[in-house]
């Protein structure tokens, strides 16, 4: 990536076109983009000629299946399940019931419309889904351009023998209106292995380069698997929020249902544990309520991390790699490894006090701040860094030992971490004042507590903070609560940001980050030393700083914002 001759070549053009220097001390640097392509997916009116040209007249046109006439008023109603329970509530005395009967004919409706107006062909270069009754729109997409056939069912589509199949072309697939997406739902399930078959089969004529091997691989029901979901990975849920959440809700629908929410506070065992827990006085009552309630959502995300992730598997299908998950709604999803830029290894605290962590992919085609799909859910931290070393190849990025940053941003980690104290402490001193020497107890306990506990997350925020420079590869750590370690290739940046605040520039230190179009958008190296910034950059991608004109003096030149800069 030296020369403008290549795709991903430094951006051509005057000065002011290769950076910005504003206020805030941004110094920005580009990667010219490669030529645009043709559209892999288009969204046309019904009446549009291009659409003649895309329509293969020897294809035939199919429907989806008769049962989605079932499958879809059900799935409707189960969604609008909290609605006529509220409606019944309030509504208890009624005599009649026209407002659940006209919203039920009003799904039934819209079900038989849909199923009706809804159909698609397979052609040769093309594949075609007309939709819509009131307002047509035909979606296609070149068969070329195909580099995923996902599918999905929930407890209702596989009990009627139906699945939902979305044909991704790593154009931000994530990122797509619904009328954008090429979705069937429903088809009937014994159709969906010979559609994706035929659909990524199909590459190898559009692609001469693709031998024989490659099309099996890309077309096989089989792979070595990864990773398999393991009973034991359960531990790991009561140490999320996903158990809060649903605590939260089913908290708002009891109490929407009044008789329900007396009822279940009225229990022996809840009012008996309340009263216990009252005798025990302040601040123990307040932690034991505390303690409760997260035992209580921890069963609770038990059971929603079962059902989310149970049969989970990561299948290693050639240039795929397929992700399967769910109990009561299963997903297939297909990744293609060319989209693949790298790896996310999530590490929040509160996971890697118990060993475990996250996997998330670094992939093009999603929306930025989106993930494509989730390659290992939470887990023993020994499997993420297994999975992260076989998906990259490589073991080094993933092992090798950070270099550290400066002591002074060392000093920010504390310095930054030590506000929420503030705001706490200051809370803790107005109940005080508010509540009299009742609330002492709050003074000598809460106050200490709540140091010692933002003492140990900047700590851990030090130990996290770091970054290493491999051949091609960028790896970056940060963060405590939401701790993250980046693999991402330097062959997927196309952009280099430094950023400087006011605290920063007293402190000589910047934020050194990769643009990138895959993933969160922006990886970022913080709190680097400030005359180390561009030679960072200029280490993953050579020629990044020609950009700055030179001055007089033998190897220097000038960035907007960080000055004179040798090397």
């Amino acid at each position: 990536m030296t020369g403008p001759e290549t795709a991903a070549g430094v951006t051509a053009g005057s000065d002011d076109d290769r950076y910005d220097d504003d206020d805030e001390g941004v110094t920005s640097a580009g990667i010219a983009p490669a030529p645009e392509a043709e559209p892999a997916e288009e969204v046309l009116s019904a009446d549009e000629p291009a659409i003649g040209e895309k329509i293969d007249p020897e294809a035939p046109w199919q429907r989806l299946s008769w049962r989605m006439l079932l499958v879809y008023p059900l799935g409707m109603l189960t969604r609008l399940l909290p609605l006529f329970l509220i409606s019944l509530w309030l509504g208890s005395n009624r005599s009649n019931y026209w407002f659940e009967i006209i919203v039920v004919s009003l799904v039934i409706l819209s079900g038989v419309l849909r199923w009706l107006s809804t159909s698609y062909q397979v052609g040769r270069t093309h594949i075609i889904l007309k939709k819509g009754f009131f307002s047509r729109q035909v979606v296609t997409v070149a068969r070329q351009r195909i580099r995923s056939v996902d599918t999905e069912s929930d407890l209702f589509h596989r009990v009627l023998k139906v699945s939902i199949v979305e044909v991704g072309t790593g154009r931000a697939d994530s990122g797509k209106s619904d009328a954008e997406r090429f979705r069937l739902d429903a088809i009937d399930t014994t159709l969906v292995d010979p559609l994706r078959d035929e659909l990524l089969k199909h590459r190898r004529a559009m692609d001469p380069s693709l031998d024989v091997e490659d099309e099996e691989q890309w077309g096989s029901k089989y792979g070595e698997d990864i990773a398999r979901w393991k009973v034991t990975w359960s531990r790991f849920a009561p140490f999320s929020f996903i158990g809060f959440g649903v605590l939260f809700s089913l908290w708002l629908i009891t109490w929407q249902m009044g008789d329900m929410h007396d009822r279940i506070m009225d229990l022996a065992v809840v009012e008996g544990t309340i009263d216990w827990l009252d005798s025990l006085g302040q601040p123990w009552a307040f932690v034991g309520k505390g303690v409760a309630i997260w035992l209580v959502a921890g069963v609770l995300a038990i059971i929603t991390y079962a059902i989310r992730y149970g049969k989970y598997a990561l299948t290693d299908r050639g240039q795929l790699l397929y992700v399967q998950n769910g109990i009561l709604r299963r997903k297939h999803i297909a990744l293609d490894k060319a989209r693949l830029r790298g790896v996310e290894m999530r590490l929040p605290v509160y996971l890697r006090m118990l060993g475990g962590g996250r996997l998330e992919p670094i992939m093009t085609g999603t929306k930025k701040g989106a993930t494509a799909s989730t390659l290992l859910p939470q887990a023993p931290i020994a499997d993420v860094r297994r999975v992260a070393i076989r998906i990259l190849g490589n073991e080094t990025p993933v092992t090798v030992p950070l270099r550290r940053h400066p002591w002074k941003a060392s000093r920010r980690r504390v310095t930054r971490g030590l506000l929420p104290f503030w705001i706490v402490a200051g809370i803790i001193v107005l109940v005080r004042i508010d509540s009299g020497p009742s609330a002492d107890i709050w003074v000598h306990w809460g106050i200490p507590a709540a140091l010692v506990f933002f003492v140990v997350l900047s700590v851990d925020r030090i130990r996290m903070l770091g970054h290493a420079l491999l051949p091609e590869v960028l790896v970056t750590s940060n963060g405590s609560w939401t701790a993250k370690r980046s693999v991402l290739e330097a062959d997927g940046i196309i952009g280099w940001t430094v950023t400087q605040s006011v605290f920063q520039r007293t402190a000589r230190v910047a934020t050194v980050s990769a643009a990138t179009p895959a993933g969160n958008g922006v990886y970022s190296v913080v709190d680097i030393d400030a005359d180390e910034a561009w030679a960072l950059a200029e280490a993953l991608t050579p020629g990044i700083t020609d950009v700055w004109h030179h001055t007089g003096e033998p190897g220097g030149r000038v960035s907007p914002s960080m000055g004179v800069r040798r090397g």
